[in-house]
This record gives C-alpha cells, sequence and structure tokens, in this order.
C-alpha cells in the first residue's frame, strides 16, 4: 500500500535562508523513490568540455543560488510542491577522468527513475551528461522529442578525435537511436562555426533550428508556436545555460556573446507549458567563471520553471484567484 508521505521545501519564514544544508530549493534530500513524483539531481562531471572547467561545481552551485525560490509561482499559476512530492536525490557518484565509466553510474541511477516514472530536473555538469540519461528515457518511452536550447547545436562529429564529448552529445543520440530528429528542434543557435555547411548538415540529419537571428526577427511567440507544432510525446528539453548572453550567464564554458536574456530565458520555458515531457537538464553552469552568483541563480529559476511545468500537466483542476 503506498505511502501518504508528502514533501515539502523548509518553510523560509521560520528558518532563515542561510542555515542549514543546502538542497535545491530547500527540499528534503532522500534517496527513498516512495510517491515521489521528481527529483533534482546533479552530475558533477566536466571532464568531457573542450573549453573551460569547472562545471562538475554547478550542482552544488545551483543548490546554493536556489535558496530564494518560493513555493507559488505567479506566472504560470501553480505551487508546484503542492502538486508534486519533489526531494534533491543528490548526486550521482561520477567517475572524474572517465567519461564512459561515468556513463555507467548514471545509467544505473536513472534507469531506477525511469521504472518509476519520475521526472528527473538534472543539473550537470558538461552537457555530455545528456546521453546517459537519453539512453534510459528512450529504453523507458521509446524514442524522445527533443527540445534542445544551446548557443550550440552539439552535432560535430568528435573533438581531437575523440567521439564523446559535450559537443557531440546529439548526434551520439541520433546514431543510437534515442531521437526522433524530425520532432526535435535547436534553439538560440549562435557564433562562429566551423563551416559554412555546420547548420545545412545538422539540418540534413532531420533536425529543426532556430538560431538567435530568427529570435529577434520573429520573436519568442513565433518559436513558441513552432516548437508546439513540431514536438510530440515523449519530450525531453536540454537547457544549455550558454544558450543565455554571457552578460546574464558568465558563468560556464563556453560563452557566446549575443544570446537570451533572462526575462527572455523564462518566456520561452514557461511558453512551453502543455508539452509533455518526462525530463529535463540544465547543463554547462560553471561557479568558477561566475559573479556574485548569477549564473547559477539563473539557472536554479530556470530548474524551478521546468518543475513548474511539470506540476502544470499533473494538475487535474486550476486554481484560480490564488494569492501569497
Amino acid at each position: 500500500m503506498k505511502s501518504s508521505r508528502k514533501t515539502y521545501p523548509v518553510d523560509s519564514t521560520k528558518s532563515p535562508r542561510f542555515a542549514g544544508v543546502s538542497t535545491f530549493a530547500r527540499l528534503p534530500y532522500s534517496r527513498d523513490l516512495t510517491d515521489v513524483d521528481a527529483v533534482f539531481v546533479g552530475i558533477p562531471f566536466d571532464d568531457a568540455t573542450t573549453f573551460r572547467p569547472g562545471a562538475r561545481f554547478g550542482p552544488k552551485g545551483v543548490r546554493e543560488n536556489s535558496l530564494l525560490l518560493r513555493p507559488y509561482n505567479p506566472a504560470l499559476n501553480v505551487k508546484p510542491f503542492d502538486v508534486l512530492n519533489v526531494v534533491d536525490y543528490g548526486d550521482v557518484d561520477v567517475v572524474p577522468g572517465y567519461i564512459e565509466d561515468t556513463y555507467t553510474r548514471v545509467e544505473r541511477e536513472f534507469s531506477k527513475l525511469a521504472e518509476e516514472n519520475i521526472t528527473p530536473l538534472t543539473c550537470g555538469g558538461d552537457h555530455s551528461i545528456t546521453l546517459p540519461i537519453l539512453r534510459m528515457l528512450s529504453r523507458r518511452y521509446g524514442k524522445l522529442s527533443l527540445v534542445h536550447v544551446d548557443a550550440h547545436h552539439d552535432c560535430w562529429d568528435e573533438y581531437f578525435g575523440k567521439k564523446y564529448n559535450h559537443g557531440t552529445v546529439f548526434r551520439r543520440a541520433l546514431e543510437e537511436g534515442l531521437i526522433e530528429p524530425r520532432r526535435s528542434i535547436h534553439i538560440a543557435l549562435r557564433g562562429p562555426l566551423f563551416s559554412e555547411h555546420d547548420y545545412g548538415e545538422v539540418r540534413r540529419m532531420g533536425y529543426s533550428i532556430v538560431t538567435m537571428q530568427d529570435i529577434r526577427e520573429n520573436g519568442l511567440d513565433a518559436v513558441i508556436r513552432r516548437v508546439k507544432t513540431l514536438v510530440r510525446p515523449p519530450a525531453y528539453l536540454s537547457f544549455d545555460i550558454d544558450a543565455c548572453d554571457p552578460s546574464v550567464a558568465p558563468g560556464t564554458g563556453t560563452p557566446e556573446v549575443g544570446g537570451l536574456l533572462a526575462h527572455e530565458a523564462l518566456e520561452l520555458i514557461r511558453g512551453f507549458a502543455g508539452i509533455e515531457f518526462i525530463g529535463f537538464d540544465l547543463v554547462e553552469v560553471s561557479p568558477p567563471y561566475d559573479h556574485a552568483g548569477i549564473t547559477a541563480m539563473l539557472a536554479a529559476n530556470l530548474l524551478y520553471e521546468f518543475l513548474s511545468l511539470t506540476a502544470l500537466r499533473k494538475r487535474q483542476t486550476p486554481t484560480s484567484g490564488e494569492t501569497l
């Protein structure tokens, strides 16, 4: 018989935010998956980055900068912790320096989540950590639609003669049959490329592309409409913090100028309400390059929006006129 356990963040009107152990949104830390709907889980691995390291400290930084999150999301009119049982699941015990061994450990943990139909809110780590997550979720749910928000398409074939790193993850996922490319899209692409054929090659793989130039010319509403027309369940959302401009997210490994501003990133994610996402990740937060925690703070709020999307989908009867 299922228990009636209810998880909830620490009440910050009774316990000051600077007190206690830092967990995501001050949620309880637990490895017990009984009656759990969603988990925050860290994968502190950055050995597959090709420029600035430091994303191994991303989960810790995001937790520390999530302490101001409150229980009601007025933009989406939902109290996610009233709707969902959520815990901080801690971190996967990665193997520094060994990507395939780390993948094995990630797959082991995420197979448990997939078996229980628990929605993962994953914090990297560099973008290479998405591949083993997709392996486990596609094994459970079938081929996935991918919504990928990033300055880079991450569909290159190799770096330094190696097939597995943070810039090759979505080519490998396609080769392994994890993604349905014609129901998938890369958003916020920009910056110099290796070749004039880069974007064309990604399109030939079957993916759709929205560049930052497209966003500036057509607006976010047009992008959201396109995503909702294209994507079909089951869907997965992967958000690289370098999709955001370095002015609002300097703490990342491969920054590109001209990206999304903080309010635009939030608006974009909120616009995805109604899409049946079965998992989310946010990657490439590198605290050593952050200033006053602004990158990790933005990341924490984006993860909160991911959680709110999940709560909206589960909530049966919308409430109105809620007040704090």
